[in-house]
């Protein structure tokens, strides 16, 4: 009994840290913020019935180091399976194999030796060049938008075609910019000083039967990196073999 009111102090600590974590919330119209939330869940569910695709498309990476271009060619099957390729002048550059427990990296140059991590959903960035986790670019790959579970959404600066989107406790916030004539401009991902950590810029849509497919993005950090990513093919809700996902072994 006479820990009680350590813990109780404990407890209380914990929450004000955990409070303290959060970024400024302005004050808003909660008319309004009804109105952001719901703009926000429609695009977040955009295509969220595509369980699995099958396409092909290339990637552009530009860094300091210069500009390299890639073809891919994958299939993906929610929420955290996917077999990715690259190729660059038709000789297999990178294969990246997830099978929902863990994700295994095989480079074909000798870039580096084949990585199986311990996460069934790591940091892309140091592979690819993407600055994503794995189960973002799946997202992408099955046309739907990456957007985080949130939990607070408000109109910035009663601007209706920008949406700040939040969740409890966490340092860092989204942001959506929308337009007219596609579901989504951009997204981007910003830490509470206001400095963006990625940004997905979306320059084109194709209608496919009732739905609309981001064929053509541009995902850039916040250290001048781009990644653009143009789908040539797509096949959604297609059927993928499991044995798909699982290296042969020579790693193809």
């Amino acid at each position: 009994m006479k820990s009680l009111p350590a813990l109780f102090f404990v407890c209380l600590l914990c929450f004000a840290c955990l409070s303290g974590c959060g970024i400024p919330r302005p004050q808003t119209d909660p008319a309004l913020d009804a109105q952001a939330h719901e703009s926000a869940e429609k695009v977040s569910n955009l295509n969220q019935e595509i369980v699995t695709s099958k396409g092909t498309g290339h990637l552009r990476v530009a860094s300091d180091n210069g500009v390299q271009t890639f073809q891919m060619a994958w299939a993906a099957q929610s929420p955290d399976r996917v077999r990715l390729a690259f190729t660059a002048l038709a000789s297999p550059v990178e294969t990246i194999v997830a099978d929902g427990k863990t994700v295994t990296f095989v480079s074909h140059t000798g870039r580096h030796k084949p990585h199986t991590t311990t996460s069934s959903d790591p940091d892309l960035e140091s592979f690819t060049g993407v600055p994503l986790k794995l189960s973002d670019l799946i997202r992408v790959l099955l046309g739907q938008i990456p957007i985080q579970r949130f939990n607070d959404a408000w109109f910035s600066s009663e601007d209706r075609f920008q949406i700040q989107l939040h969740k409890k406790f966490t340092t860092q916030f989204q942001e959506l910019l929308l337009v007219s004539d596609q579901p989504l401009k951009a997204l981007r991902l910003k830490n509470r000083q206001d400095e963006i950590r990625y940004e997905i810029q979306y320059h084109e849509f194709d209608r496919m039967d009732h739905r609309q497919i981001p064929v053509d993005l541009t995902i850039a950090d916040g250290k001048g990196q781009q990644v653009r990513i143009s789908i040539t093919r797509f096949w959604p809700d297609i059927p993928v073999k499991e044995s798909v996902f699982q290296l042969t072994p020579f790693g193809l």
